[in-house]
């Protein structure tokens, strides 16, 4: 069936941004390898979890912790409410309930959802957010100026000159879920937050049907990502809703396809990249963590407010350039 129209109303919970998730994973340490070539910093660990930021001003951006039966897990992703009021809202909602973050970095308080289709949904307020230097840091940068272009050259008598190391991560962007009771699921997120569609898509040949939309958080006029979260409908023979994948923003493309060469020099598998999306424009790089998880690098992604119209169209190519999309890539898992 075609989606609905959606639009953001007051009474629904404003969120302001996502801010991290949750993950479980049967090696930890083996983990934490991955984590550190990816670009995570870690900024707090205990037995069984590790807590890693960016550096931007969330506390954290992911959460790991060690499966207790070895099978890996998600465990959904957590929105920052925009005020106290916002959060309350959340906290009055069918099937909340309320924990204490005062254990993370930052503190906090956070509601969360146990949805019928056994995934999870968190709202967080309250966190101490990161001061942030207005000087991006860097693994890989010596020294870097503007960007010479054919007619204009503004960096005059400057180099550009970098290593190899780690694409480190500012912020996690989106996140993604496969599902199979799509209708349901969709109209329980965007009935009760503000999540409004920037695209939705469709095949040619089913025009009544649409299988997936990129949403982002309506903040009015102010700008926000082209998606922070996206839903597909899954073919018929998947019965279980799965994370796609999680996304992490890096600074440029220098630094991308840095990272992208230290992960592979690291060993660890690559699955489809470096490209330039189309919807979102972003420059993409995807990996494989070691649970299989599909996890991405991204830069120069589009922006978009409340006056910039959402479009539907039919679903084409993901790429502008770069290697051709996996036959696999909408699978749950690549080990």
């Amino acid at each position: 069936m075609r989606i609905p129209p959606i639009s953001n109303k007051p009474e629904k919970v404003q969120l302001d941004r996502l801010g991290h998730v949750y993950f479980e994973h049967p090696d930890l340490d083996k983990f934490s390898e991955f984590a550190k070539d990816f670009g995570f910093i870690e900024d707090k660990r205990t037995k069984d979890r590790v807590y890693y930021r960016g550096y931007g001003k969330d506390p954290y951006v992911y959460v790991a912790s060690r499966s207790k039966d070895d099978k890996p897990r998600f465990h959904g992703p957590a929105f920052v409410a925009r005020s106290q009021e916002e959060f309350d809202k959340a906290a009055q909602l069918a099937g909340a309930t309320l924990s204490d973050l005062k254990d993370a970095p930052g503190g906090g308080k956070m509601v969360t959802f146990n949805r019928p289709d056994s995934t999870f949904f968190h709202v967080v307020y309250g966190q101490e957010e990161r001061l942030v230097d207005s000087q991006e840091p860097s693994a890989t940068q010596e020294q870097q100026g503007p960007f010479n272009k054919p007619f204009v050259k503004p960096r005059l008598g400057q180099f550009q000159r970098h290593h190899a190391g780690p694409a480190l991560v500012h912020k996690i962007g989106h996140l993604g879920y496969v599902v199979p009771d799509f209708d349901r699921e969709l109209a329980w997120y965007t009935e009760n937050f503000n999540f409004v569609p920037s695209d939705i898509l469709h095949h040619w040949d089913f025009s009544n049907v649409d299988v997936l939309t990129f949403m982002h958080l309506d903040l009015g006029k102010e700008f926000s990502d082209h998606h922070c979260f996206f839903m597909q409908r899954a073919e018929p023979h998947v019965k279980k809703t799965f994370v796609h994948h999680t996304s992490y923003e890096v600074a440029d493309y220098d630094t991308q396809q840095i990272g992208h060469g230290w992960l592979a020099k690291k060993g660890w598998k690559s699955v489809w990249g470096v490209g330039r999306h189309v919807l979102g424009s972003q420059i993409f790089d995807y990996w494989a963590d070691p649970s299989g998880f599909k996890i991405e690098h991204y830069t120069d992604g589009d922006v978009v407010n409340e006056n910039i119209p959402m479009k539907r169209e039919v679903v084409g190519p993901f790429s502008v350039w770069g290697p051709e999309v996996p036959k696999n890539f909408g699978e749950k898992e690549y080990k």
